[in-house]
């Protein structure tokens, strides 16, 4: 059995890392990603540089690094994926020039002078504005930015409104790779979108939506899905053996439950609203998990999971009512139910991100953690192999 866990990116002078998102490559190799927020811990932070760490199969962690910043711009972290077809890592995100308001309390003479503003400073600036993916073909070594190209989507808001719904993947999980069914070899990331500006949490319930961005040419073009349940905010999704989706989402109910969706369509339409009976959240305002589902044959060592099972799914985020007690819950049968809950961090714990390389036999949780705070500290990995989560 194997496991340790590190304060990868530590905050202090200045730093302050927050959202992680970590993906591993067919080699074995782990790609981590984070925000440094400037100065301070706000998601109001006007000053945001994206981070990367690397760890080689079989090494330790290589040296975080600034990966993109730009001197007062918000470099903001979306979601990292990996194409095992092109064998390209990707991590999406955005830069704007000015930081937006927290719960978007804009009048549109305010959000009319916001863009005027942002529009300015990137053409001064000489530096397109706007959401972004950076890439690698070479392991890390190299990497490039290009444009996040996506299609919206028409939707009929609850208030009967018509919208053009978009979708931005900053606070969810990584994204993964269908294999099954008509889809197979489709890029699907979770996102979020809003058809108005809320300014309250009750306004927030019937304003914000989780969905999903797909793209179908190795990620050039992406398309914003339908959304999944009112008051969704910050998701994670996985394929089932079947070939359908689950989608799991924080919401803002307060009620410290998950919010379930499915598809299937490969993540275009989503439907059978529902929450978890046994996963838990946070009741102040939600918080980001980790989804990750393996199938039996990608497991190094398949005597592990029960004869009958077709895989093992995974759940990971702060089990508690406050953040705290970051845990990994798992499930044999497609999460029906939950034998296996393995607390990694007990202390004051937030945001995190899950993903497992066969070619070493690992899981890396890259996870926020603090001391007083649940994402003081920085963001931990945690590094640990199957036989130790289900001793």
């Amino acid at each position: 059995m194997f496991f340790e866990d590190s304060l990868l990116f530590a905050s202090g002078g200045g730093a302050n890392y927050r959202i992680p998102s970590v993906v591993a490559d067919a080699d074995g190799n782990f790609y981590a990603f984070c925000n440094d927020r400037r100065g301070t811990l706000s998601d109001a932070a006007p000053e945001v540089s994206l981070m990367f760490a690397r760890k080689r199969a079989g090494e330790a962690w290589e040296t975080p690094k600034i990966l993109l910043a730009v001197p007062g711009w918000a470099v903001s972290m979306g979601s990292a994926i990996y194409d095992p077809i092109s064998d390209e890592v990707m991590c999406s995100g955005e830069k704007i020039p000015v930081q937006r308001k927290e719960f978007g309390r804009y009048t549109p003479e305010e959000l009319a002078e916001f863009e005027r503003k942002a529009d300015e400073l990137a053409e001064k600036a000489g530096i397109r504005k706007g959401q972004f993916f950076i890439a690698t073909k070479d392991g890390g070594e190299n990497w490039q930015v290009r444009p996040l190209d996506l299609k919206k989507r028409e939707f009929t808001a609850p208030d009967g409104r018509g919208a053009m719904l978009g979708g931005s993947c900053h606070g969810s999980s990584h994204g993964i790779v269908l294999r099954h069914g008509p889809h197979a070899g489709r890029l699907i990331c979770p996102s979020r979108a809003a058809t108005d500006f809320y300014h309250d949490w009750e306004e927030i319930k019937t304003r914000s939506f989780n969905n999903a961005i797909y793209s179908d040419d190795r990620g050039r073009t992406w398309h914003a899905s339908a959304p999944v349940q009112p008051g969704t905010g910050e998701g994670t999704l996985i394929e089932n053996a079947d070939g359908s989706l689950t989608y799991n989402s924080r919401a803002y109910f307060r009620d410290g439950k998950r919010y379930l969706a499915t598809s299937r369509d490969g993540g275009e339409t989503w439907s059978d609203f529902r929450t978890d009976g046994f996963l838990m959240e946070e009741t102040f305002c939600g918080c980001n998990a980790s989804f990750l589902r393996i199938e039996r044959e990608e497991l190094k060592d398949p005597s592990l999971l029960p004869p009958d099972s077709d895989g093992m799914v995974l759940f990971a985020n702060p089990r508690s009512s406050r953040r705290e007690n970051m845990a990994v819950c798992v499930s044999f049968d497609g999460g029906k139910s939950w034998p296996v809950v393995k607390t990694v961090f007990a202390g004051p714990s937030s945001y995190s991100s899950l993903d497992y390389a066969k070619a070493v036999d690992r899981f890396v949780l890259l996870y926020e953690r603090g001391d007083k705070d649940p994402c003081d500290g920085g963001v931990a990995a945690a590094v640990f192999d199957p036989a130790w989560l289900l001793a």
